[in-house]
């Protein structure tokens, strides 16, 4: 298994502390976390260190394929350790996301003047409705 400052090298990014905090981080956190998330979690180990050094940490790791952001509606982005195409669902109710076990099928091939000039890279499916959870209050609100 591929070591945290491995993974950094291997994408050409320098191996800093900070760095390395915040992928522990976000390896730890359970489902989907957002930034101030991320942030409270590094903070107990690095407690001098700023929301915005982690923000764009968080940034960098995106563009470099450490993680994928997740933006659900009107809620601020949240952060996802895998980063090898897959389906997300999302609840309206309590806006749990939850990674779907099913393999996407591949990049979608369109017609290249539907596309105008578009070169696809990477695809996401996100399924929004309401959790069992949510379900469950929602008909007992209703009875």
């Amino acid at each position: 298994m591929e070591s945290q400052v491995e993974k950094l090298r291997a994408r050409g990014l320098a191996v800093t502390p900070q760095r390395l905090a915040v992928l522990a981080a976000l390896q730890v956190l359970p489902d989907h976390p957002n930034a101030e998330k991320i942030y409270q979690e590094v903070r107990r180990q690095m407690p001098a260190i700023s929301f915005n050094t982690v923000y764009k940490t968080l940034e960098v790791f995106c563009q470099k394929g450490l993680a994928t952001k997740v933006n659900p509606l009107h809620e601020m982005a949240r952060y996802d350790k895998v980063t090898r195409d897959h389906a997300h669902l999302i609840c309206r109710g309590c806006h749990r996301i939850i990674d779907l076990a099913w393999e996407p099928p591949p990049l979608i091939s369109l017609p290249t003047e539907m596309l105008h000039g578009f070169r696809p890279e990477q695809q996401f499916l996100t399924l929004w409705g309401l959790c069992r959870s949510c379900q469950e209050m929602q008909t007992s609100k209703e009875n």
